[in-house]
């Protein structure tokens, strides 16, 4: 129960400040929670706001690479007037847990900030409510 409202709270909050901005404006900074909790509140907002249609990813560019075979990446739909990754929300964040920097020791780690920039990180669009329209850093 207490996730679940600390990933509510995230997300009004990302919503209200973060729009726009790069995919790490989705991390949640509470200095009295672990990085594995911070992480999990991370793969859960970004998962609900797939779900309901707030933000899209567009694949990482490790996906074009051709030794990259694990995930399919020739998933892709058109949708609010741009090509984005058409994977479902589950295997989105399956993706993103697995690239995810496993042994970073808290969000200031130098693994954690070079992942938000690197090619293995999607980039987000967010939806604007009023237009529909994807809007991307």
């Amino acid at each position: 129960m207490i996730l679940e409202t600390l990933v509510e709270e995230n997300i009004k909050l990302s919503l209200e400040k973060c729009f726009g901005y790069w995919i790490d404006g989705l991390w949640y900074s509470d200095i009295n929670l672990s990085i594995e909790q911070r992480k999990e509140i991370f793969f859960l907002t970004l998962k609900k706001l797939l779900n309901d249609n707030k933000v899209v990813l567009f694949a990482p560019y490790s996906m074009f690479n051709e030794s990259t075979n694990q995930w399919d990446k020739t998933v892709t739909i058109r949708k609010y007037g741009d090509t984005i990754w058409g994977l479902p929300s589950k295997e989105i964040i399956q993706y993103m847990r697995d690239v995810f920097p496993k042994d970073a020791k808290d969000e200031n780690d130098d693994k954690v900030y070079d992942f938000w920039f690197s090619e293995d990180c999607p980039q987000i669009g967010w939806i604007d409510k009023k237009t529909g329209e994807i809007v991307a850093s």
